[in-house]
């Protein structure tokens, strides 16, 4: 998953290098546009961090409600 990620930061900055002129595109420099593209990746690394710590604690309840429910038909 860190490659996809990874690899979509990348895709965003140069969307966003695009957009930008011959000069603004100096201003910035290669340097600035990497570090860009690590607060994108880390960003989203948060995200999906998230995204599967609820998905876990969505399955721990389920895993209860099955051991709680087969608990009573035993």
């Amino acid at each position: 998953m860190t490659m996809r990620i990874n690899g979509h930061a990348k895709e965003v900055v140069a969307r966003f290098k695009v957009m930008l002129d011959e000069q603004q595109l100096e201003m910035m420099g290669e340097e600035h546009f990497e570090e860009l593209e690590l607060l994108i990746d880390a960003a989203m690394e948060v995200v999906h961090s998230d995204a599967y710590h609820e998905f876990a604690k969505e399955l721990e309840a389920i895993a209860k409600k099955m051991r709680k429910s087969s608990a009573h038909t035993s």
